[in-house]
C-alpha cells in the first residue's frame, strides 16, 4: 500500500524529535510491517567516517530513522550493477550488498548522485502506519523525482508539504521548534 511512496510529516508531528519535518521514502510495506528512510535529515557524518572500507568516499550519510542506529542502508538507481536489490519503484531500489556498492563507487561505476546512505531506518509494526495515517500524522505522496530523493535539498519537506494545498502553507513556514516561536 505505501511501498514506493513518500510520507510527509504533518503538523501533528511538529513536536516529535525524530519525525518533525521528515520526508520518508517507503521501501517495504507488507503483512509484517513497514520500513522507510528519512530523506531530508543529513547527519554530520560522511560515509568515510563510519566504515573503514569507505576511505576516500566523501558521501553524506542521512538519518534513516530511530530503529537500529548502528546499521547502514542505501537506496540507488543502478540495478544492472547492483542486481541483488529490492525494487522500490521502477528506477529506485533498496540495496542489499553494501560491499559491492562500495567497490562500484570506488571504481567510479556508480556516481555519488545515484546512491544515498542512511544510518538506521524508520519502522512500523503491522497496521501501525495505517493508524498513524488515520490520525493525520502523515500525508502520502507518490509524486517525486528520483533525483530529488537521492539528492535532497534543505527545503524538501516544505516543498512536498506545499504540494498538498493552501491549508498546509502556514505549517510549511513554521520554525523547527514551534515552542520557541
Amino acid at each position: 500500500m505505501y511501498k514506493g511512496k513518500i510520507l510527509v510529516s504533518n503538523f501533528t508531528l511538529l513536536n516529535d524529535l525524530e519525525f518533525n519535518k521528515a520526508v520518508i521514502i517507503m521501501v517495504k510495506d507488507d503483512y509484517e510491517g513497514s520500513i522507510g528512510f528519512v530523506l531530508n535529515k543529513k547527519t554530520q557524518y560522511l560515509l568515510s567516517d563510519l566504515n573503514e572500507s569507505c576511505k576516500g568516499l566523501e558521501i553524506p550519510v542521512y538519518e534513516g530513522g530511530p530503529v537500529m542506529k548502528d546499521s547502514l542502508h542505501f537506496i540507488h538507481m543502478k540495478t544492472k550493477l547492483l542486481n541483488d536489490s529490492i525494487k522500490i519503484t521502477q528506477d529506485l531500489h533498496w540495496g542489499i550488498n553494501f560491499n559491492n556498492a562500495i567497490n562500484l563507487l570506488k571504481q567510479k561505476k556508480i556516481k555519488k548522485s545515484e546512491i544515498k546512505f542512511f544510518i538506521g531506518y524508520s519502522g512500523w509494526g503491522k497496521n501501525q502506519l495505517k493508524s498513524e495515517k488515520e490520525e493525520n500524522s502523515w500525508l502520502i505522496s507518490s509524486k517525486f523525482k528520483n533525483k530529488d530523493v537521492l539528492n535532497t535539498e534543505n527545503e524538501f519537506w516544505k516543498s512536498k508539504l506545499n504540494e498538498f494545498g493552501e491549508y498546509y502553507k502556514i505549517w510549511s513556514n513554521s520554525p523547527d521548534n514551534p515552542n520557541l516561536n
